[in-house]
């Protein structure tokens, strides 16, 4: 950069410097891999005694279950009798009961269908991950607002495909279709109701606030039940909605209410001087919320609908007390099967790998909910 003098426009400008001062890197400490470690986790002393303590009591409780899950476990086997030992995990119950534990009772002539909803999700995840952290979120929420009703019309048939009803679905298939239903199904509804919610009518107003308040005010067990028993009651003659719709309007409409406080909350951030702007330049109350309040309210609260779907994933279990087969159903049901029924050792080691794979997920979930609170 070419020096430049300053004007003189003040007689203060005597006493300032005539050439700018040169662009200089920031200093960087220097501090080896070590001395950074070594002070992220014995920052002081009695920090560095609480984490020995902390070692010392879960150290020998992680030996014990190595050696219980991979050294004393069995790998290999059709039946309980490969998990005599009740010492070490059966994952032989866990291999040999793949494709229920996957798809449920789906048509093995069909299992592509199934694999492409796998594959695709996926793919999709990566690139959902993958992406710079400036880049706009709503693509990603309209991926996941699209891609359920995709993995439906595959997963069901009809057509040129052969038609596979929901009740033959079942695993971490049904999971997979259930968390993302629920999440297209919630988020629009919940956006919905929070734009009621500031609405100048009181009549829309009062109602949206009824339901939000309603569904946050009963447990989701509860709201399962009800889509399960009394639902069919109240329907017109002639209506048979299957369990599995039903306990997804009871999803979509507990988790509405939740993703409407947390619209609520983005919408909130918008200062008033914003939409003055807007109706200034001509822009009407819809430009305004399409062009100026969604776009900087939906980037707000990203990381919080994340925090939902981990919430309705975990949700998703439920769905085995109501008599569907979901993973943790398809687990429950294996080991009662005829094969696998015996002792409780078999039982337990699904429920280990259950919570493994949900912790997984979860997981990334959140540290990608993580990365998007960083970069708000």
């Amino acid at each position: 950069m070419s020096e430049a003098p300053l004007p003189a426009a003040t007689p203060m400008a005597r006493f300032m410097p005539t050439t700018l001062i040169e662009a200089r890197i920031a200093p960087v400490p220097g501090m080896s891999a070590f001395t950074r470690w070594r002070h992220a986790w014995f920052s002081s002393r009695a920090m560095g005694v609480l984490l020995l303590l902390v070692l010392a009591g879960t150290l020998p409780l992680g030996w014990r279950f190595f050696q219980w899950a991979v050294l004393d476990a069995h790998w290999i086997g059709t039946s309980s009798q490969a998990c005599t030992d009740t010492q070490g995990a059966c994952w032989a119950f866990v291999i040999a009961r793949w494709k229920p534990w996957l798809v449920g009772d789906f048509p093995s002539d069909q299992l592509w269908r199934a694999a492409t909803c796998f594959v695709v999700f996926v793919l999709f995840w990566m690139w959902v991950v993958r992406r710079s952290r400036e880049a706009d979120p709503r693509h990603v929420l309209l991926g996941f607002v699209l891609m359920p009703l995709a993995f439906f019309l595959l997963l069901i048939g009809g057509g040129l495909l052969p038609f596979v009803p929901p009740t033959r679905w079942g695993g971490l298939l049904l999971t997979l279709v259930a968390t993302l239903a629920t999440f297209a199904t919630a988020l629009p509804l919940g956006l919905a109701l929070a734009l009621g919610r500031r609405s100048r009518l009181p009549v829309l107003r009062w109602l949206c606030t009824g339901l939000v308040e309603g569904m946050r005010s009963v447990p989701l067990l509860v709201v399962l039940f009800i889509a399960a028993t009394l639902l069919p009651m109240f329907l017109p003659k002639g209506w048979n909605v299957d369990l599995f719709t039903r306990a997804l309007v009871a999803f979509a409409l507990f988790n509405a209410a939740m993703a409407a406080e947390v619209f609520r909350g983005g919408l909130q951030l918008i200062g008033r001087g914003q939409l003055e702007a807007a109706t200034t330049v001509g822009l009407g109350r819809f430009a305004t919320l399409a062009l100026v309040v969604l776009p900087q309210a939906v980037r707000a609260v990203v990381p919080a609908l994340v925090n939902i779907m981990i919430a309705v994933i975990k949700e998703t279990t439920l769905l085995s007390v109501i008599g569907l087969n979901d993973f943790l159903g398809a687990v429950e049901n294996g080991a009662k099967s005829p094969d696998w029924s015996g002792d409780s050792n078999i039982l337990t080691s699904g429920h280990v790998f259950l919570a493994l794979a949900y912790f997984g997920v979860c997981f990334g979930l959140s540290h990608y909910s993580r990365r998007l609170e960083v970069t708000g």
